[in-house]
């Protein structure tokens, strides 16, 4: 482990540490029962932190897996998502880290650098189903053409839409825009004096990579380079996406008046409620109409329509990769985990059984997603998907959003907020 760094880490964070440390996990009781790597019946015991997104599955997950084991005893520790990365920088700075961590996958690139996890390339290599996992999701696991964490639980991003709304408007609900020339032009007439064409979480960092960033995507652009180190939002193509979100919001006017300062609660109400016609959002929403909770609305998903410079389409591939760290003492026992947690008893019987996508293609053909033709949707979103993959992915938010709002409220041009965005990007990546 890369202790040096972690240290000087830890000592420019404390502040904010010492503000949740009273809620860290690592403190409590999984510590206090943890001895050597094993329980108190001689078992090796295996710790897993996860979010609390992925915790009922984890859970179920593990009680199965400790029911096959007579060596081995895996513990679940929740931790709530905005708090994991903190509790893990302070659980690695005190030696006190658990086996296995499940996290959004835009935060292993970080983690890696600083030696938080255990180098996993051939394992990675030598499995079967490699190639079934989303390419994105892999790079963020990836760094310096080492493996350090793999795709367990993913999420993408679509466009879904109120096939109500389409009959009403005379267009084809079979038929969701592929172009953003029809995107803008389905939004203008789905319009109403009741109701807009299209919205989105205007005041919400997070929401705008996960998505508007697609957008960029799918017409050529990129938001980082292949390293990692510089920022390409004031590159011709991805200026594009802006000046095209930017046409629907001001000169179409088919979002909310407000609609730059919509949190990602008040973006999903506006759609869900009918007060809205189309949004971008994850596997989650989708799983609300499937399990009844939304059983009223007559719904649909299709993929970001594409930009006129883009080949192909794209679509943001998030969710959680599981790792060892470094720190584990039972790398093999540790390892066997993860394979369990990838197997189809877990993927499909947990994940996919309780709305979360699989991270692996090859089972989304499956009893609790083959009654609903859209779960193909996220799957081909799934194989399109970009994951950003940067060490200071977080420090983006606060330009990126400051770039979106600027030119959406009509205080610059797409052009200089791109530009400025990524001026500001690339000082915080120096």
């Amino acid at each position: 482990m890369k202790t040096g760094k972690m240290k000087k880490w830890a000592a420019l964070s404390m502040t904010s540490l010492m503000a949740v440390s009273m809620l860290a996990g690592c403190g409590g009781s999984s510590s206090g029962e943890k001895k050597d790597g094993e329980t108190s019946s001689g078992k090796t015991e295996i710790v897993v932190w996860t979010r609390d997104s992925t915790v009922a599955a984890v859970k179920s997950a593990a009680e199965k897996y400790n029911q096959q084991n007579e060596n081995v005893e895996v513990k679940v520790v929740e931790q709530p998502a905005l708090q994991m990365a903190d509790q893990l920088s302070l659980a690695l700075s005190s030696d006190e880290a658990p086996d296995i961590v499940s996290l959004d996958c835009t935060k292993v690139p970080y983690f890696a650098s600083i030696g938080a996890f255990a180098d996993i390339s051939d394992k990675y290599e030598a499995l079967d189903y490699k190639d079934t996992f989303s390419e994105g999701m892999i790079k963020s696991g990836q760094l310096e053409g080492k493996t350090y964490a793999l795709p367990f639980a993913a999420d993408v991003s679509v466009l879904l839409y109120n096939k109500d709304h389409y009959q009403e408007a005379e267009l084809d609900p079979e038929s969701p825009p592929k172009t953003w020339d029809e995107l803008i032009d389905v939004s203008r007439k789905l319009t109403t004096d009741d109701r807009y064409g299209y919205v989105y979480a205007g005041g919400d960092a997070g929401s705008h990579m996960f998505t508007f960033m697609p957008y960029v995507w799918n017409n050529g652009g990129e938001v980082l380079s292949e390293d990692g180190k510089t920022c390409e939002l004031d590159s011709e193509n991805a200026i594009a996406a802006l000046s095209m979100f930017n046409d629907l919001t001001n000169t179409y006017k088919v979002t909310p008046a407000s609609v730059t300062t919509y949190s990602w609660n008040e973006a999903q109400d506006a759609f869900l409620t009918g007060k809205a016609s189309q949004i971008v959002l994850g596997s989650a929403a989708i799983y609300s109409f499937t399990s009844g909770e939304h059983e009223d609305m007559n719904w649909g998903a299709c993929l970001l329509p594409k930009g006129p410079e883009g080949t192909e389409y794209a679509s943001f591939s998030g969710g959680d990769s599981i790792g060892i760290t470094s720190g584990c003492k039972d790398v093999d026992a540790a390892w066997e985990f993860i394979q369990f947690s990838l197997s189809e008893e877990v993927q499909v019987d947990e994940l996919a059984k309780g709305g979360l996508l699989p991270a692996r293609s090859d089972f989304f053909d499956n009893e609790y997603f083959n009654s609903t033709p859209e779960y193909q949707v996220l799957k081909t979103a799934l194989e399109v998907g970009h994951t950003p993959v940067s060490l200071k992915y977080d420090e983006m938010y606060v330009p990126v959003l400051e770039a979106m709002q600027t030119c959406l409220n009509g205080e610059k041009t797409p052009e200089q907020a791109f530009q400025d965005a990524a001026e500001a990007i690339n000082e915080i990546m120096q």
